[in-house]
């Protein structure tokens, strides 16, 4: 009598991958308003460098929970049963060609922030303000170039897209909708904001323009990361690109302080940028470490 050969390990659905998504984000987000540290309350500036550090430490353990989930929920919904399997499935392992492919990510991004990178160092005299210098010696910069762009990636992309694969979602359709969650995942600024300001007239107005605009861009840059994730099975990638663009912040479109001419190049050079990224955003992502091929 012949047995019926069992299953290698379990079936995750895209219910149970959703459901998971749903617990990181409303985990990272909603662990801020356990503390009177860390909850937007008026009187609390969220630049206040007590309420920072506090925030980077709630952050911290959901993200490590969160990491600690989704390898477990690989060893037990994948073949992959070792730890370098695993953390090479959720883009954690850096080996030589994959510091290529982060060179290489980086360079595409800097390619679309062409123009307000010759503007900043060049056609405004450079960084004046220092903003270099303020990566690492303020918490504010701790905050928007390292602690959130690592904490972030590693919930939205470390974590939760390996799982929409192990659900056998599509490339496009992990690309579409995970980055939503990331996106949604800031809608609790617009409560920050309104708490913040108890005597603004228009804040509602403001609060919900700021989230729909916030949420938007958010979205769009979870798709480009999302996209580079799988395309490199890199998260160090997602992390560092995350950080390039929290740095560099939305291009500018007004004139160029000082001569016309500025201005022309200054917006020669934002097109000449976007037209590089279309070209070159299959070739410098390209990788024989990708997760999924598209």
């Amino acid at each position: 009598m012949s047995s019926i050969p069992e299953k290698e390990h379990l079936e995750l659905t895209p219910f149970l991958a959703n459901l998971f998504s749903v617990i990181y984000t409303s985990s990272y987000v909603g662990i801020l308003y356990l503390s009177h540290l860390t909850r937007p309350q008026p009187g609390l500036a969220r630049d206040t460098p007590f309420v920072i550090r506090a925030r980077i430490r709630a952050v911290t353990v959901v993200t490590i929970i969160a990491l600690v989930s989704s390898a477990v929920v690989t060893y037990f919904y994948s073949s992959r049963k070792t730890y370098l399997d695993i953390a090479e499935f959720l883009g954690l392992y850096v080996k030589l060609p994959l510091t290529l492919d982060i060179l290489w990510c980086l360079l595409l991004t800097a390619t679309l922030f062409l123009g307000p990178l010759v503007r900043r160092l060049w056609l405004e005299d450079g960084w004046r303000e220092g903003n270099v210098g303020k990566m690492f010696t303020t918490w504010i910069g701790w905050r928007n170039y390292v602690a959130g762009p690592f904490t972030e990636e590693i919930v939205f992309r470390a974590c939760m897209v390996p799982l929409h694969l192990l659900a056998g979602r599509s490339p496009g359709t992990i690309v579409f909708i995970s980055p939503l969650f990331f996106g949604i995942a800031h809608f609790h600024h617009a409560y920050e904001f309104y708490t913040s300001n108890p005597h603004n007239p228009n804040r509602i107005t403001v609060m919900i323009t700021r989230s729909l605009f916030q949420f938007t861009y958010t979205t769009l840059f979870g798709w480009f990361a999302t996209f580079l994730f799988l395309r490199t099975g890199s998260v160090w990638a997602a992390i560092i690109t995350h950080s390039f663009c929290n740095f560099m912040g939305l291009p500018e479109f007004g004139p160029v302080e000082g001569q016309r001419w500025k201005s022309v190049v200054y917006y020669v050079l934002l097109v000449a940028g976007a037209s590089g990224f279309y070209r070159l955003l299959w070739p410098l992502t390209e990788s024989q470490h990708a997760l999924v091929r598209f």
